[in-house]
């Protein structure tokens, strides 16, 4: 009976040791929401196979829309100017679109995506969907609720109608979209005026003032009171092939 009572105790311990760093050390919350998101993502993958049922998105980019009255504000930001991205495309067309749009967000330098191998310890993973939801693409995040920063994201980058020839897709419209999603990863706003957030995402590439967004949204403190998850809807022009 003491041994049973003693781990009991052991187990209150250590159960009480890790809610102090948890709330104390941002190193162990930001691992810990990374473990918990990850497993999360898992078992909504392996539920929707079971049951059929889709999993829930937090951002996209409508096909069939040019604008929206919905909604669309990102609330969180990464703690630096740099985030790790994992691209998982076997699609030539999006390989390079992503890569692209890497490239372009990079080339601007008030933004540095990391490229890794590793998919569990990306900070972004950017992969595709096949779906007939009217979404071109999207985008989601989890946010640490108590700091305001980004723990994971997630691109898709929908084949449905990026790679369907009546929707008009052209490479550079498809590199905009990807640059569109990447902007809400990195916590980027819709906006009305000329910019790639624009939410007829796929019109317009990186602008000065998609670079200035950048770069005031990180001199400013994060917003510790945004929530746990961040929804964005966005539009994409539908422009069919002639």
């Amino acid at each position: 009976m003491r041994r049973f009572f003693g781990t009991i105790m052991l187990y209150a311990l250590a159960f009480i040791g890790f809610g102090w760093a948890y709330q104390n050390n941002e190193n162990v919350r930001l691992t810990a929401n990374r473990i918990a998101y990850v497993a999360q993502a898992d078992f909504q993958q392996l539920k929707s196979r079971v049951t059929g049922q889709k999993t829930t998105t937090t951002a996209k980019t409508k096909a069939q829309q040019q604008t929206t009255g919905d909604d669309d504000s990102v609330s969180g930001r990464w703690k630096k100017t740099t985030a790790t991205v994992y691209v998982s495309y076997k699609n030539q067309t999006l390989q390079q679109a992503a890569l692209d749009a890497i490239a372009k967000w990079n080339a601007t330098g008030c933004f540095k995506f990391k490229q890794t191998s590793n998919k569990k310890n990306a900070d972004i993973v950017m992969t595709t969907m096949d779906k007939d939801n009217d979404a071109a693409g999207l985008t989601q995040m989890s946010v640490d609720s108590l700091t305001g920063y980004f723990v994971h994201s997630t691109v898709y980058l929908n084949t449905a109608y990026l790679l369907n020839p009546s929707y008009g897709y052209t490479m550079e419209r498809i590199v905009n979209t990807a640059e569109h999603e990447l902007g809400h990863a990195i916590g980027l706003q819709h906006t009305n005026d000329i910019s790639v957030m624009q939410p007829a995402g796929s019109l317009y590439t990186i602008q000065q003032r998609d670079i200035d967004a950048v770069n005031e949204l990180y001199s400013s403190q994060a917003n510790s009171s945004s929530s746990a998850s961040s929804s964005i809807k966005t539009s994409t022009q539908n422009v069919a092939a002639n």
